[in-house]
This record gives C-alpha cells, sequence and structure tokens, in this order.
C-alpha cells in the first residue's frame, strides 16, 4: 500500500534524526553517550518500520524533494516549521481562524520547543537560568488566558438567552484580543532570549554547561519530538526561528480593552 502524505512527512523527520545520532555517535567520545545514542538509533528504526514495514520507498527522497521545491517557491509557504503542524481548534466551538492559529502556536511553543530550556535539557549559566525562569512565568499567563477564553467560547456556544450571548460575545472579543497581545508578548520576550543566548553561542561564551549534549526527551514524561537528536546550538536556533516565524503570523489587535 502506497504511504500517505502524512506518513511520507513523518517518515522524512524520523530520517532526519536518525541522521543527526548517527552523526552525534560518530563524533562521540564519551562511551555513556554513545550507548545512549544507539539506544536512540534502536527506537527510531523501529519506528521507521511501523510507518513502512516495506522498507523506504523509492520514490519518496523525490516525493520529499519536490514537496520543498513547491514550499521554496510557494511565498505562502514562507513558514517552514510552522507548516509541518495543522490548525487546530482550541475548543469544539471555536471558529475564529486568527484565534485557533494562536491556540495552536502556543501549544507547539508549549509541548515542543519550550521544554528544551529546562534544566533536563539545557543548563544554563545562573544569570539565564533566572531569565529563563521569568520566561516560564510568563508562559503561565499565557496558559491562563487561552484557558479563561476557551470557557467563556464554550459557554457562549451554549448559551440560549439573548442577553446572556450578548454579554459573553463582548467576554469572548475582549478576552481573544488580551489574549493575541498576551502571545505576541511572550514569543517577542521568547524571540529576545534566544538571540542573546546565540549570539553568545556563536561568539564562544559559556552560557550552556552541556553545549556538546544532544537533545533528548523522556516520552514517558515529555511529548516532544521535532527537536530529537539535535545539537543544543541547533535546537536553539531552530526555535529562534520557530518564534520569528510565529511573530510573523501573529496581528496584533486594536487594544481597547473596555466592554
Amino acid at each position: 500500500m502506497p504511504l500517505t502524505h502524512e506518513q511520507i512527512v513523518e517518515l522524512s523527520r524520523v530520517q532526519g534524526i536518525i541522521r543527526n545520532l548517527e552523526k552525534i555517535r560518530k563524533e562521540s567520545k564519551d562511551e555513556f553517550q554513545s550507548h545512549r545514542v544507539s539506544m536512540d538509533l534502536e527506537k527510531y528504526s523501529r519506528r521507521m518500520h511501523e510507518i513502512s514495514p516495506d522498507g523506504v520507498p523509492d520514490n519518496m527522497a523525490a516525493t520529499v524533494a519536490a514537496s520543498k521545491a513547491l514550499q521554496d517557491n510557494d511565498p505562502n509557504l514562507k513558514h517552514k516549521i510552522i507548516s509541518q503542524f495543522p490548525i487546530m481548534k482550541i475548543s469544539p466551538n471555536s471558529h475564529d481562524s486568527e484565534i485557533n492559529q494562536i491556540g495552536t502556536l502556543t501549544n507547539i511553543l508549549d509541548l515542543e520547543f519550550l521544554p528544551i530550556l529546562g534544566d533536563t535539557h539545557i543548563k544554563f549559566d545562573f544569570a539565564h537560568q533566572s531569565d529563563r525562569d521569568g520566561l516560564f512565568k510568563h508562559m503561565e499567563n499565557l496558559r491562563r488566558n487561552m484557558k479563561v477564553l476557551i470557557e467563556t467560547v464554550e459557554e457562549f456556544a451554549a448559551a440560549d438567552k439573548q442577553e446572556f450571548r450578548e454579554q459573553l460575545g463582548r467576554m469572548k472579543n475582549k478576552q481573544s484580543r488580551i489574549f493575541i497581545a498576551e502571545a505576541y508578548e511572550v514569543f517577542k520576550k521568547i524571540r529576545e532570549f534566544l538571540e542573546a543566548v546565540n549570539k553568545d553561542i556563536r561568539e564562544g561564551n559559556s552560557v550552556v554547561m552541556n553545549i556538546e549534549e544532544p537533545m533528548k526527551f523522556n516520552p514517558r514524561f515529555e511529548k516532544a519530538s521535532l527537536l530529537e537528536g539535535r545539537a543544543i546550538p541547533d535546537a536553539l536556533m531552530e526555535f529562534l526561528n520557530f518564534t520569528k516565524e510565529s511573530m510573523d503570523l501573529i496581528n496584533l489587535p486594536n487594544m481597547k480593552i473596555g466592554n
């Protein structure tokens, strides 16, 4: 049975992870790290077999190349990282495409990217730890705002009385504007942090204590997989590019918050 487009994309992603892991294993001089990487290689090899038991199709490389060429030539597909993810509703009755897009970006940030800044993955020096912790607090506020908006959206959809619907409609519009503005500020603060960190890394400053370690996620506790096997500098650069793409898509509203 031929592979679907989604399977081809997933197979290509897993192949990329395997290439990164093989490079790390080849260059690593640490026996423990080499053993850990070998275990990861086995895991992702099994995943490839699950996707395509008959092996990688001969035309897959051409299919992926054609898809990439199409994206490169299409100005509407300039957001290469974000285009890998479908836009999801923030709740069953959310029909605002802009809110759903920003909600999707927020969830991608929360699940795939922000976890790498934790001590489990990247060990920053003291000054950057403090800045990083501040970002986590801003993210908590954004999650809270999205939760409040979701509750109002669903209450609005379920309301019967016209007067109550009008009141909830005003609340929904106000909370939507707050959510959009808050999301933009959070992405902006994270982008500024990542720009500074990436600059320090390029200049050879010791801001990351475990710079040689690859990204490794524990599937028991984490859902992230996009950056699996990537070197820390590469992962941080990909994170920075994601924030740039996201800010490019978020349109700040007219911030008149009154009822």
